[in-house]
């Protein structure tokens, strides 16, 4: 029993060694940085607040859900509307279904004019506006084609990526109609990301902790630590005393 226990335990181990090594580093990543850094959020410049003068002589909302139902065509869906600030001015902010994905539209508070999707130049402005420190740009990109396991995954397009090369070789991913930065993709974030393919098993997604080869890998997991913990048990001086 003693043998088959060992023999069992060892052919486990070579099986799941790389997975293991894969979990345990994985692990002590995550553990080593915090997730606010992970995300970039250390870079992130405070966003404006509203103040009191902010809701004063507004454009009625009514007439800025009419303009932005006529920019996407008149058949729009209702959803959520609120006010916000964004680089000095306030501004409606709908959101809603559209079709099989989903829109989001910024109308100037005071003149009830749809913001138009940005360009280069205010994307440049947005992006410099929304870090703490100053950085160096290395590309502007119109992101169109959504990619399996890319930074921007789960994310609505069309998308501006603002590529730097400092700090931590930082991607900004901004919405061309909200000017609202949606992602901060850093060096760190990368590795994070790399890591957390391995450690769910997801080479494709890189979203799913419910695939098989996961489910597989963690049974085997399971079954070498208590095979291993059966087998010392066996080996212990107690358990040879009451064998005998």
């Amino acid at each position: 029993m003693k043998k088959w226990f060992r023999k069992i335990h060892r052919w486990l181990g070579v099986l799941m060694a790389l997975q293991i090594i894969a979990w345990m580093a994985s692990g002590l990543y995550f553990a080593l940085f915090p997730i606010e850094t992970i995300r970039g959020e250390h870079l992130a410049a405070e966003p404006e607040i509203l103040s009191a003068a902010d809701l004063e002589a507004l454009f009625p909302v009514s007439e800025a859900w009419r303009a932005v139902r006529e920019s996407l065509g008149g058949s729009a869906d209702p959803g959520t509307v609120s006010l916000t600030r964004s680089r000095g001015q306030t501004w409606y902010r709908f959101a809603g279904r559209l079709g099989e994905g989903g829109y989001a539209r910024l109308v100037d508070a005071r003149s009830g004019e749809v913001m138009e999707f940005m360009d280069v130049g205010q994307v440049r402005a947005v992006a410099t506006a929304s870090l703490l420190v100053s950085g160096t740009v290395s590309e502007v990109e119109l992101v169109t084609e959504p990619r399996p396991g890319s930074e921007y995954r789960g994310r609505e397009l069309p998308l501006w990526r603002v590529s730097y090369t400092e700090p931590e070789s930082l991607n900004l991913y901004i919405d061309g109609w909200t000017g609202e930065v949606v992602a901060r993709r850093t060096a760190r974030w990368r590795i994070f990301d790399f890591l957390w393919m391995l450690h769910i098993m997801d080479f494709e997604e890189r979203d799913n902790f419910n695939t098989l080869l996961l489910q597989l890998a963690a049974a085997l997991g399971l079954a070498l630590g208590l095979t291993g913990l059966v087998y010392w048990l066996m080996t212990t001086r107690l358990f040879r005393k009451r064998a005998a």
